[in-house]
């Protein structure tokens, strides 16, 4: 499988993570052919455009991005492709990331960190796992914030959520989220699990649940680390953009 269509899998993947979410919170958004967009507010962490094309359909997306520019509000943009540039708009780079792919043959990653994960079921579970994931300081400026992942979600098959638990308490969460062609491993965290045990251990049951398929995702600094250890592959950058005045 070429680098392309690896890339092409994971981008088509994390809007389906988007579409999910946004129908959650009943603000869902506009398919195009060189970029997905959502002129209202987003949950947090998730940019309102992202780019589904490369630099051949910039004109397009910068003309999108301008819009967004129009409406006045906060936002963020997601280069897919890592091509873009738009300081001359106004904006500043947040982060640079790297979406990552592991083929769906091989054998699972040896995970002997004795920590269980078990799919959530009920909207308690579901609450408890969104205060694991708002208890770990990559998550903290959501802490506060209303209700991000709810209830209607454990509705959606193609959607699971994992808590990773130690001794009966909740100490790590993951998202599983399947689409056409892969399953969306993201949200990976723990504020005292070592980083890479935790991708161990949610390769392992994104196996059992949806054999077959190809993982992919997207990370940065010591997540991405800790995927390539579980045996995730980088496959491109990507730039998130914000406006420069944003916090």
């Amino acid at each position: 499988m070429n680098g392309g269509t690896k890339l092409a899998w994971s981008i088509e993947n994390s809007v389906h993570w988007y579409d999910a979410l946004c129908e959650a919170h009943n603000v869902p958004g506009e398919h195009h052919v060189a970029y997905w967009i959502n002129r209202r507010r987003m949950p947090p962490y998730m940019s309102n455009l992202v780019t589904l094309r490369d630099h051949a359909h910039a004109a397009v997306q910068i003309a999108a991005i301008r819009s967004l520019i129009a409406g006045g509000a906060d936002f963020g943009v997601k280069d897919s492709f890592q091509c873009l540039s738009l300081s001359e708009l106004g904006l500043r780079v947040l982060f640079h990331g790297t979406w990552i792919f592991r083929p769906a043959g091989g054998s699972a990653p040896e995970d002997d960190s004795a920590l269980s994960w078990r799919v959530v079921r009920t909207s308690l579970e579901l609450r408890a796992w969104e205060r694991t994931w708002r208890g770990v300081d990559n998550n903290a400026d959501a802490r506060g914030g209303s209700e991000v992942f709810r209830p209607t979600l454990l509705g959606n098959a193609d959607l699971r959520f994992l808590l990773g638990q130690r001794g009966g308490n909740a100490v790590a969460t993951a998202a599983l989220n399947r689409s056409g062609h892969a399953v969306g491993v993201s949200n990976v965290f723990g504020a005292t699990e070592e980083r890479a045990q935790l991708f161990r251990g949610c390769v392992r049951v994104a196996r059992s649940i949806f054999p077959g398929l190809p993982l992919v995702g997207y990370e940065r600094d010591a997540e991405l680390m800790a995927a390539t250890a579980a045996g995730f592959e980088s496959v491109h950058g990507l730039t998130v953009w914000v406006p420069a005045l944003a916090h």
